[in-house]
């Protein structure tokens, strides 16, 4: 158990200094926010056809 936290912190360590480029940063976004919007689009679909039937 020991070993795994210590994995995971210096996992985290070398993540936190990647350099992240604003580009990749709002590709990031957007993807986030377009898969996001998918997610509630299927909700709201799925409620409709609850609802309809």
């Amino acid at each position: 158990m020991e070993r795994v936290q210590h994995m995971t912190k210096s996992a985290i360590r070398r993540a936190s200094q990647i350099e992240v480029t604003p580009q990749a940063r709002r590709n990031l976004q957007e993807l986030f926010v377009n898969f996001t919007l998918i997610l509630i689009c299927l909700l709201l679909i799925y409620i409709i056809v609850l609802l309809s039937s």
